[in-house]
């Protein structure tokens, strides 16, 4: 099911965490349940630090013809990425390319990352009419890019890399725009905001003409409202109205909720009969009044617009707002506003919301992904000015209800003026967020730095640290959705063991869940990528011989434990089945059908294992062993890690290929396990240092998984 967050593709999936080793049963177990709860977050901070925007060279004009200072919260940092004019809506493609709406230009903009840092920008797509909102979304298999025209929406075919639109199709025509007859030119809102939720229906924002009017209430389609369509455009109906301007529309993530940022009506008149300026409209009521909105849109439901007006003045604040009558269309009452749907969360009136993004699914900041976060343009009629800066709302789960509002970035409002106007955000796939200005023509990107950890993970040293942060502390965080590297945390402190060729014939080592984590030379380079190791831990479980020298062993048995499943499994593998199977096996192709049980004995079934299509496809000469399809993508990705500056960058988890693996010691086979106490079907393949499994039936990011060797080896070597 895809993703119903209108910036991002893909599974909304639950916070990932391990669950406790609580019992011998799961302590021992290779599949640690990694799908249960999350992992707790510190409250969010507000923007409190002046920082200033880091600019290219080649992109220093206009206003960043001298220095700028935005205020961010602790430990993030702001960057020019790109510079379009009259930037309008963002959209992160599955790849991480960038895509900007440019209305004023007719045009959707691709911005891609370069090597080294800098972005290049070209033209993604030409020749619309009034571009805005953009979406990706998955359909069976096909990812789509739907594009909302002023009078139509638009889909695309997008296939990772492509940097020109191709096979439009057009799934929504005829909406009202400045072009349509009736309006004479004159549509003061005509630009498209869209989103689909997980049915794959798709929801169009068609917002008003006019400041406020009745024309609009009467009109076909129903202008201030928002529509439901198939994804394909069929069987289009009024989904809400009353709604004067959503430009923001996006689900919570994981539910088919829709939430909308409204921009509400301007030069309202007093509504109270008991006032002096009862019907008159004064600065001092219009800069508050009403607020603007951000709230859930149910079915049938009706927000308000043109007859009545949320009212903050009342107990409750912002919050749950009654409804005043709009004493210019219905003083005398004849529109029940007793009966309108209550707007969940006022915003300052005439801050006027635009982009807004759920931040549940994506890689952001930890302490802020249980959030939303809505771009405020700017007020343009207000006595003091307002708004120019983007806001965060904390999220309660339970509740499903935004929190207080909090500032995430301001500073484009300096004394009075502004030298910038935010109009939408969206996450990239580690977490940067870029922010769009259609004022000085600017894309963002504001970046979070982990700080330094302060030693509470248990982790002996910093070389240690070093190599489990790199990929671990992502997990950790519920930045990314993935199977550990070597655990959340060492079950034992620093180790000394022997070891003939280190200084003192003892090296320090610390175990993990998944390794052991070694240094053999002290004084080496410590950029070397091989200065930290994890030993080849499989290798001796397998033979049975514990190294204690590059040339010296100790000759035990081959460890009798399993490689997969729960420690009472009786049918799976275990090293010790592995010991006669470590033979060259020379190069081989196609299906592995290959079977495994826990005697040794080898067999073939396809008929049930040809269905998960996994193939040998890579040969390692250096053991005449073949790396099996889901192991040798698992190597091979891509994804969230920390670099040596504390930067989260999307790079390769292995690297060098081989490093935390070693080269596979024996063929994949198939095998049935007892796992979490139910039979699992799984592909086992060891590696000179790590056991690696596939388990279909895992959750996605956690069917290819690392076995717990360093829990295996610990109890092998020390018996407990």
């Amino acid at each position: 099911m895809p993703s119903a967050n209108t910036k991002n593709t893909g599974l909304s999936l639950p916070a990932i965490r391990l669950a406790l080793l609580s019992s011998v049963l799961i302590i021992f177990s290779l599949f640690l349940p990694p799908w249960q709860g999350g992992t707790a977050s510190a409250a969010p901070e507000g923007a409190s630090v002046r920082v200033k925007v880091q600019v290219p060279d080649n992109l220093r004009s206009g206003v960043f013809s001298q220095d700028r200072f935005l205020n961010l919260p602790p430990n993030f940092s702001i960057s020019v990425m790109a510079r379009i004019p009259s930037a309008r809506f963002l959209a992160y493609a599955p790849n991480g390319d960038l895509l900007v709406s440019q209305p004023s230009g007719g045009r959707i903009m691709l911005v891609q990352s370069q090597a080294g840092g800098g972005s290049q920008v070209g033209t993604f797509a030409s020749g619309l009419r009034n571009p805005h909102d953009m979406v990706f979304h998955l359909i069976d298999g096909t990812m789509y890019l739907y594009v909302a025209e002023s009078n139509q929406i638009n889909r695309y075919v997008y296939t990772n890399g492509d940097t020109t639109a191709r096979n439009r199709e057009i799934v929504v025509r005829n909406l009202p725009d400045a072009s349509t007859p009736e309006l004479n030119g004159n549509y003061g809102h005509q630009l498209k905001n869209i989103a689909l939720d997980s049915n794959h229906k798709l929801y169009v924002s068609i917002a008003s003409t006019c400041n406020a009017c009745l024309s609009d209430t009467r009109s076909n389609p129903v202008r201030g409202s928002i529509y439901q369509y198939d994804a394909n455009g069929q069987n289009g109906r009024l989904f809400a109205q009353g709604i004067r301007n959503a430009e923001g529309l996006a689900f919570v993530p994981g539910t088919n909720d829709l939430w909308v940022a409204i921009n509400n009506r301007d030069n309202i008149a007093v509504p109270d009969p008991a006032s002096p300026n009862y019907k008159r409209v004064i600065p001092s009521y219009v800069d508050n009044h009403p607020p603007e909105a951000f709230t859930k849109v149910r079915d049938g439901g009706n927000y308000g617009w043109p007859f009545c007006n949320s009212n903050p003045d009342s107990p409750s604040g912002l919050d749950n707002m009654p409804y005043d009558r709009d004493v210019e269309f219905n003083a005398d009452g004849s529109v029940d506003c007793g009966k309108m749907d209550r707007i969940n969360k006022g915003i300052q009136a005439h801050t006027a919301p635009l982009g807004l993004t759920f931040l549940q699914d994506t890689a952001f900041a930890p302490d802020y992904k249980a959030g939303a976060v809505i771009a405020l343009h700017g007020s343009w009629n207000r006595t003091s000015p307002t708004g120019y800066k983007v806001i965060y709302f904390p999220w309660d789960s339970a509740r499903q209800q935004p929190g207080d509002q909090l500032d995430l970035v301001t500073g484009w409002l300096t004394g009075g003026s502004a030298w910038g106007r935010p109009v939408d955000v969206a996450v990239d796939p580690v977490g940067n967020m870029a922010i769009s200005d259609d004022s000085s023509g600017t894309v963002y990107k504001l970046t979070y730095t982990r700080p330094p950890t302060s030693g509470n993970n248990g982790i002996s040293n910093a070389d240690f640290e070093r190599i489990w942060q790199r990929t671990d502390q992502p997990v950790k965080n519920g930045t990314t959705s993935r199977s550990w590297l070597w655990g959340p945390a060492p079950f034992t402190g620093a180790v000394q063991e022997s070891y003939s060729e280190t200084s003192g014939g003892n090296r320090q080592v610390q175990y993990f869940d998944k390794s052991r984590m070694e240094i053999n030379n002290p004084n080496g380079n410590r950029q070397d990528p091989f200065f930290v190791t994890n030993g080849l831990l499989v290798r001796e479980l397998v033979s049975g011989r514990l190294q204690t020298g590059d040339n010296r062993f100790e000759n035990r048995a081959p460890a009798g434990i399993g490689v997969a499943g729960d420690i009472d499994d009786t049918s799976g593998p275990t090293y010790q089945t592995l010991n006669g199977l470590t033979g060259p096996a020379g190069r081989k192709t196609g299906q592995i059908t290959t079977t495994l049980d826990r005697s040794g004995k080898v067999g073939d079934n396809p008929a049930d294992f040809a269905r998960y299509n996994t193939r040998s496809v890579y040969f390692v000469p250096e053991t005449g062993h073949n790396v099996a399809s889901p192991f040798w993508d698992f190597l091979n990705q891509s994804g969230p890690v920390y670099d040596a500056a504390g930067q989260l960058v999307s790079a390769r988890l292995f690297d060098p290929l081989f490093y935390a693996t070693g080269f596979p010691i024996s063929e994949a086979y198939w095998a049935r396990v007892k796992v979490g106490g139910q039979v699992r079907d799984v592909l086992v393949q060891a590696f000179e240092r790590r056991i690696m499994t596939f388990t279909p039936a895992n959750p996605a990011g956690f069917q290819v998984e690392m076995g717990n060797v360093g829990r295996h080896y610990h109890l092998w070597r020390y018996g407990n």
